[in-house]
């Protein structure tokens, strides 16, 4: 068993350093590619080629603009969740409520208002007696 294990570790480390060898073969392609592009781009032959090239990267910029777009679209959404959960939660017992409830079902108290180690900002519950968020450094309510 000990040995077969020590195959399967060979084996491994050799596809490992093939796939690693693999792609720095192609980001030399690219290297070159790139570099011949950019001494050609003049020439009347690739001038479409290259107007390609500007195209993809025109159409890649987009798309890395949309998702920074939905990464922020999302971090935002989460905030919210964690401030909904976080007014549903009781700041007495810590139970979690259904959505609609206005005081907590566990021990009595009223709902809806957030814990003063709740930061308003990033939305992270901090450990009792912290004056500044853990996460972002805002100043937490009094």
């Amino acid at each position: 068993m000990m040995a077969e294990q020590q195959f399967d570790e060979r084996l491994a480390a050799i596809k490992e350093e093939a796939e690693a060898l693999k792609n720095l073969r192609a980001e030399i392609i690219v290297e070159i590619g790139e570099k011949a592009l950019a001494e050609l781009s003049g020439s009347p032959e690739l001038a479409e080629l290259a107007a390609k090239v500007a195209e993809v990267d025109d159409k890649a910029d987009s798309l890395k603009q949309q998702e920074e777009d939905v990464l922020a679209e999302k971090a935002q959404f989460e905030r919210e969740e964690k401030e909904r959960i976080a007014k549903r939660t009781c700041i007495k017992c810590k139970a979690l409520n259904p959505e609609d409830a206005r005081f907590c079902e566990e021990c009595g108290q009223e709902l809806g208002i957030l814990p003063r180690e709740f930061c308003r900002n990033c939305s992270t519950m901090n450990p009792a007696g912290l004056k500044f968020c853990g996460e972002c450094g805002s100043k937490l309510d009094a």
